[in-house]
């Protein structure tokens, strides 16, 4: 058995109604790390300074590193906030639940002050529009099944671990990292560059939640290029997964065509085909 595929964590719940409103919380949760980022953290110019990483062995997704040194993260599982110090050990631990996003941010705030850190330009507010929810209305976090929230987890798991798996195959690949507005796993590998010396080509690859395109999750591949790629109405099929071209400059497979192979193993392999074939094919047409 594949090493990396024994770390896979099998997928075993079709996703319904209920494992999205899990998602949905953890996506919003997330938001205060990004507020921290955005308020607390110099403006980097593709705003990864609110981006985060995920931690498998603690089932943290961690921001980048504040003043103090210390990094904000939430714990999936748990919905808790707490701050990493330089050992990765978890300190001033904020619990949501049962509280709205106004006494979270509340309760950050005093615990930010209570570190050291200078508050005074930190802002319960985003740079971009997230979709409604009834968290912005005042609702509550909430756990009311585990299960289903350590589901959500294991996605972002896998994601982890197969991205980074086919990052390290590309020493300019980015490093992947989740990204707080769209809520995705995400990593960019260059293709080419013009005279210039600016990137001219890329291939995308990341797993993303539900969203106008689709009404689950899923994994996508996909390319830019700064001039136009003739024959891309004629890509060789994948080995899984399908081509959105022309709606969409990529490809995407979704989590119940993943949920369907039976175990842990083959579903790894099943979402490793459908990157490998994917960059095969975009490495022949981005030349």
């Amino acid at each position: 058995m594949n090493t990396q595929s024994i770390n896979w964590k099998a997928l075993t719940l079709a996703f319904n109604q209920e494992l999205n409103d899990a998602l949905q919380q953890q996506y919003h949760a997330t938001q205060f790390i990004a507020m921290a980022g955005r308020h607390l953290i110099p403006q980097e110019a593709d705003d990864s300074n609110t981006n985060m990483q995920y931690l498998p062995d603690q089932e943290l997704l961690a921001g980048n590193k504040l003043s103090s040194g210390l990094r904000l993260a939430l714990h999936l599982t748990d919905l808790k906030l707490c701050f990493l110090d330089q050992t990765g050990k978890c300190k001033n631990e904020i619990s949501l639940i049962g509280k709205s996003k106004l006494q979270v941010f509340e309760e950050l705030k005093k615990s930010l002050a209570g570190l050291g850190i200078n508050i005074s330009k930190f802002k319960n507010e985003l740079h971009y529009e997230m979709p409604a929810h009834e968290l912005d209305s005042g609702s509550a976090f909430s756990i009311k099944d585990r299960v289903l929230f350590q589901e959500n987890t294991n996605y972002r798991h896998n994601a982890e671990l197969i991205i980074n798996n086919l990052a390290t195959l590309y020493p300019k690949a980015s490093s992947v990292r989740v990204w707080p507005h769209h809520y995705d796993t995400g990593s960019l590998l260059p293709v080419a560059y013009n005279e210039k010396g600016e990137l001219s080509k890329s291939i995308g690859l990341g797993w993303a939640i539900p969203d106008s395109m689709v009404n689950e999750p899923y994994y996508y591949l996909s390319f830019w290029s700064d001039k136009p790629i003739e024959g891309l109405d004629r890509l060789p099929s994948l080995d899984a997964g399908d081509w959105m071209i022309p709606d969409w400059n990529g490809a995407l497979l979704k989590h119940s065509e993943i949920q369907r192979q039976n175990s842990a193993e083959k579903q790894f392999e099943f979402v490793k085909s459908f990157y490998t074939k994917g960059i095969e094919i975009f490495k022949i047409y981005l030349k």
